[in-house]
């Protein structure tokens, strides 16, 4: 047992992507019985705001964690965070989530939950001075602030708070780390893995590589943050809607430069690209939910099933991989988990427009295999020893 306690707390992925899975196959499972009623509880708060809230705690914070902190050995070249402040940081993320009855005690593991996620972060980039994941750092506060004003809403202590709006502030925080971070491990593994194709002795021109960071990225990333504010503090729609269609199209543009049509045959590479699709994707369904041609809940789910899970997966089973000592090559459950949850992101979208329980429950049904397929494969990894 304490062999295995010490390997399941040697790296952050290990505990986090274990139990974000874990976690957010029965929260969909409890979300479905209470959205049919079969499942009455003694809520002291709206399920909805539960279900939307703690989908975002429950896999996405915990991802964010266990790559973050795993990510930041490499970054700093220390040692990575492992043993009792990891094990520390894991119990008060199973805090916040055994919590989820009661407002106050999820709150206040929630906050302590990113107090040491924060400080152990900062502690690493401070000490060796490590100013280009400053950014990083900024981020991770402001999704604790943003974390710690829907508590205080929920509470009442901050009456004035608009806890749908501070929900959509939080998605919005991941999907500006995923542009962040995404945009420098997609391009960066996607040269690699070509490289690797290349005929032996041949060298790959600039034509045949993605794109190297630059101008149209740095465009991308301010178009977002520019149209991320006007969402946030509801601009007018003459000011949202122009942003939001010129913000789709930079960040199409970033993609295509990424030369996705040339890692088809290697789905651990082309699964990172159709996550980022599925982020671009959800910036254009945000910005016709401002025209209100298409539902805003269409948007919310492309970003979160389609974008982000898609990109956990997909990053998950390479930091499974790579840490474990294995050789980075695909697997048909693993190719199975990310077509499951575009299928998924595809059914949510379709329920969002067509109203009604019939595609709520495929999208369930598709979610729930999706992770089924990805435990199948990386659960023994997780928790097994390297080779």
């Amino acid at each position: 047992m304490k062999i295995f306690i010490n390997r399941l707390f040697s790296f952050a992925f290990r505990p986090f992507f274990l139990l974000g899975v874990i976690f957010s196959t029965s929260a969909i499972i409890v979300w479905l019985l209470v959205w049919n009623g079969c499942l009455l509880l003694n809520w002291s708060r709206a399920p909805v705001h539960w279900h939307a809230h703690d989908m975002m705690m429950g896999l996405m914070a915990a991802a964010i964690a266990g790559f973050v902190l795993t990510a930041i050995a490499n970054w700093t070249s220390r040692p990575a965070v492992a043993g009792w402040p990891l094990a520390i940081l894991v119990i008060f993320w199973i805090a916040g989530r055994l919590a989820m009855l009661s407002p106050v005690l999820s709150a206040l593991a929630d906050a302590l939950f990113w107090l040491v996620l924060c400080v152990l972060v900062a502690r690493e980039l401070f000490s060796v001075r490590n100013q280009r994941n400053y950014k990083v750092l900024a981020l991770l506060l402001m999704l604790s602030f943003t974390d710690m004003l829907f508590h205080a809403g929920e509470l009442q202590l901050l009456p004035l708070v608009d806890l749908q709006r501070t929900l959509h502030a939080q998605l919005w925080m991941v999907i500006i780390l995923i542009n962040v971070i995404g945009g420098r491990v997609i391009p960066t593994f996607t040269g690699n893995w070509l490289r690797r194709q290349a005929p032996k002795g041949a060298e790959l021109g600039p034509s045949g590589l993605p794109g190297a960071f630059g101008l149209v990225d740095q465009f991308a990333i301010g178009l977002l943050l520019l149209f991320v504010a006007s969402v946030i503090l509801q601009l007018p729609a003459a000011v949202a809607i122009p942003l939001g269609f010129c913000c789709f199209v930079a960040q199409a543009w970033r993609l295509l430069r990424w030369k996705f049509w040339l890692t088809l045959s290697d789905p651990l590479v082309w699964m990172m690209h159709l996550s980022y699709a599925w982020l671009v994707a959800g910036i254009l369904l945000w910005t016709l939910s401002l025209t209100g041609i298409v539902p805003n809940t269409a948007a919310v789910h492309a970003l979160t099933i389609g974008a982000i899970t898609s990109m956990i997966i997909s990053v998950g089973a390479r930091a499974a991989l790579g840490h474990t000592g294995r050789v980075l090559e695909s697997h048909y459950l693993l190719t199975a988990s990310i077509i499951l949850l575009s299928l998924a992101a595809l059914a949510r979208i379709a329920t969002s427009m067509a109203g009604g329980s019939y595609w709520l429950e495929v999208a369930a049904g598709l979610w729930l295999s999706a992770l089924l397929c990805f435990a199948l494969r990386y659960v023994p990894i997780l928790v097994g020893p390297a080779k």
